[in-house]
C-alpha cells in the first residue's frame, strides 16, 4: 500500500469529532419546511438560519429572501390559537383557556434588522415580515405594526412581492455571497453543534477524480456515506434549487464559528448530516 494511503487513514482516524454542547436544540420545525419549500418555488435566492453577531454572540432569523438585490428577513411563528398584542409582547389564547405571554416577533425582527443594516453596513432598507404558519392561528393584529408586516402563511408570498416592489430601484443591492448562516452539523449519535460555516468553499471530488468545491451559501443539506474500505466518504449534496449531485471526501474539514463562540475544525469523516 501507498504511504499516501497512510497518511490519509492517520488523518481520518485523528480527526476531530463535533465538540461537546450544552444547549441542543432539536432540528426540523414542520412549519419551517414547509414554508421553506414555498419559498423556493417563488423566489431565486432563499437562505435559511441567517445569522449576523451581535455583542459576545448572535441573532438569528428564519429565513432571508433576496430578490433583485432586495432583501426580506421572515420570523416564522408556528402558534396557535387567537394571537393577539399587548405593547412589548403578544398574547396567546387557546381553545383549551391557556393563556401565554410571548415575546414580541416584532420586536426581534426589528432589532435583527437593525444588527444586520450595521452589521453589513448597508444603507438601503431591510423588510421584515412574521408569518404565522398554523393553520388554525386567527390574527387579531393590525396587518403591520412598526414596519413589520404580520400575515398568516396563505399571504406570505404576496407580502414578499408588495415588499419588494415597494423598494427602492436606486438603492444598493444585498450581494448573497455576503450573508452568513447557520449550520447545524450531525454525528451518527445525533447530537450536532449550530454555528456559522465560514468557508467559502468546501474542498471534495468528483466520482472520476476531478477536483471539485461546494459553496455553502448553495447547499441546502448534506448526506455522508462513510465508506471505510476505500477510506472516503461518499456526499449526496441537494442545493438551494432542488438539483443535486455526488461528491466525495477523504479527509476535509470545515471551520465552525458556533454560536457559543468557539472556533473550530470539525471533520467531514465524523459526521452523518450537514443542514444549512
Amino acid at each position: 500500500m501507498s504511504e499516501s494511503f497512510f497518511r490519509r487513514l492517520h488523518r481520518r482516524m485523528t480527526a476531530l469529532p463535533l465538540p461537546e454542547q450544552n444547549d441542543v436544540h432539536a432540528y426540523g420545525a414542520r412549519g419551517e419546511e414547509a414554508v421553506y419549500r414555498l419559498l423556493r418555488e417563488n423566489f431565486e435566492c432563499v437562505i435559511r438560519n441567517v445569522v449576523v453577531p451581535w455583542g459576545d454572540g448572535y441573532l438569528e432569523k428564519d429565513f432571508l429572501v433576496i430578490q433583485k438585490g432586495v432583501p426580506v428577513v421572515l420570523e416564522i411563528k408556528t402558534w396557535k390559537g387567537r394571537i393577539s398584542s399587548a405593547g412589548d409582547y403578544f398574547c396567546q389564547d387557546k381553545a383549551n383557556g391557556t393563556h401565554k405571554d410571548l415575546k414580541s416577533p416584532v420586536i426581534t425582527t426589528k432589532h435583527f434588522i437593525s444588527a444586520m443594516k450595521e452589521f453589513y453596513d448597508l444603507n438601503r432598507s431591510v423588510a421584515g415580515i412574521v408569518v404565522f404558519a398554523e393553520p388554525d392561528c386567527v390574527l387579531d393584529l393590525p396587518p403591520e405594526m412598526d414596519g413589520i408586516a404580520l400575515v398568516p402563511a396563505v399571504k406570505m408570498i404576496g407580502a414578499i412581492r408588495t415588499a419588494i416592489k415597494r423598494a427602492d430601484k436606486n438603492e444598493e443591492e444585498l450581494d448573497p455571497a455576503r450573508v452568513l448562516h447557520c449550520a447545524r452539523l450531525y454525528s451518527n449519535g445525533r447530537e450536532f453543534c449550530r454555528g456559522v460555516i465560514v468557508d467559502k468553499e468546501i474542498p471534495c471530488y468528483t466520482e472520476d477524480g476531478m477536483e471539485a468545491s461546494l459553496n455553502p451559501l448553495y447547499v441546502k443539506y448534506i448526506n455522508i456515506d462513510h465508506q471505510r474500505l476505500r477510506l472516503r466518504d461518499k456526499m449526496t449534496v441537494t442545493f438551494t434549487n432542488g438539483s443535486s449531485g455526488v461528491f466525495y471526501n477523504h479527509c476535509s474539514s470545515v471551520t465552525l464559528h458556533c454560536l457559543d463562540g468557539d472556533i473550530c475544525r470539525v471533520a467531514i469523516s465524523k459526521l452523518k448530516t450537514v443542514v444549512f
